[in-house]
């Protein structure tokens, strides 16, 4: 009797099972939506399915990311997504988004290096081919404080991209990467957003490797708590360089390799010779490792450092060592 209840359980059963699976499948094809606003949906190199489909339910383009990613399948398109820029809206079916994720479109990849300066971003981006006015550009900048924020990375950004919407790409980079990433040490540590990036832009003019960053970070801070003056070349030439360059100038030495007497001079608040403390803002546009080295600096008994013809660092606990180093390595 048991094995015939459950038969007869299973027989019943089984209708239900067979259209609950044809809601599901026929609720997935339909679109999210009815708004027919566009999204600029990025798709990376190397992006695969699941990040995909992924990606596409966070933005509220599909309904389900493992039924996308099994209709993918079975269309025979999953294999044939290309990376891109794709203006998506919710009003379309997953077969439509899955089959214009396989078109790809002309947009341009634009890699931003660490330690550039907004101007040299800007010209980047001309020379790219976007119409960029400078001024408009520079004013931009200042208005939303945006030196420092322009976070290093690659970009897909479409070809009739105007200025607004250049910044509004890189700035949503910026704030998932290290405002969102970095949140928690970001919020619990005792210096501002913009004393943070400031730092961090320092020191990616000033260390190349992770080890000495940290160590840099540190001595900066202890400069700056015990009222000393930082004494660094690169927010001199940060100075220097924006009384005599322009982003239309070309060639223009943005960043001079040794400092002159007569640069230390220059009035500035960026001459951090003869203000103490931070200088306003920051200098250039550091990437995640001098971000990281500003909230994990490294405490040690050091307050100077020198960097050599090779880029090597140099510490040194008293201003007899630093001299010493001074003779050594620059002389």
């Amino acid at each position: 009797m048991k094995n015939r209840s459950s038969f007869w359980l299973l027989i019943f059963l089984f209708p239900l099972l067979i259209a609950g699976c044809f809601y599901w499948w026929g609720r997935g094809l339909r679109p999210v939506g009815t708004s027919a606003e566009k999204i600029f949906f990025t798709i990376n190199r190397g992006d695969g399915l699941i990040k995909i489909s992924n990606e596409l339910k966070k933005e509220g383009l599909i309904k389900d990311a493992f039924h996308f990613r099994i209709f993918s399948l079975i269309l025979g398109t999953a294999k044939n997504i290309k990376a891109g820029g794709y203006y998506l809206s919710s009003t379309m079916t997953p077969r439509e988004i899955s089959q214009i994720l396989t078109k790809g479109i002309d947009d341009k990849w634009v890699t931003i290096i660490e330690g550039l300066r907004s101007e040299e971003i800007c010209r980047q981006l001309i020379q790219s081919g976007f119409a960029i006015n400078p001024n408009e550009w520079e004013n931009k900048v200042k208005l939303l404080n945006l030196e420092g924020k322009l976070f290093p990375d690659s970009y897909l950004i479409p070809q009739e991209a105007n200025l607004e919407k250049i910044i509004q790409i890189i700035q949503s980079n910026f704030e998932k990467k290290v405002l969102d990433s970095f949140k928690n040490e970001i919020n619990s540590n005792n210096l501002t957003l913009n004393e943070i990036l400031t730092l961090a832009s320092i020191i990616e003019k000033e260390a190349k490797i992770d080890s000495d960053r940290r160590i840099v970070a540190g001595i900066l801070l202890k400069r700056t708590r015990n009222s000393w003056p930082l004494q660094v070349d690169a927010t001199i030439q940060y100075a220097v360089a924006s009384n005599n360059c322009s982003i239309l100038q070309s060639p223009c030495d943005w960043w001079k390799n040794r400092t002159t007497y007569e640069d230390l001079k220059i009035i500035s608040q960026y001459n951090t010779y003869l203000h103490k403390g931070l200088p306003p803002g920051p200098i250039c546009n550091p990437g995640i490792s001098s971000i990281k080295a500003v909230l994990n600096s490294e405490e040690t008994d050091f307050w100077y450092y020198i960097s050599d013809n090779k880029g090597i660092l140099h510490f040194a606990s008293t201003s007899d060592e630093h001299y010493a180093n001074i003779q050594k390595y620059l002389r």
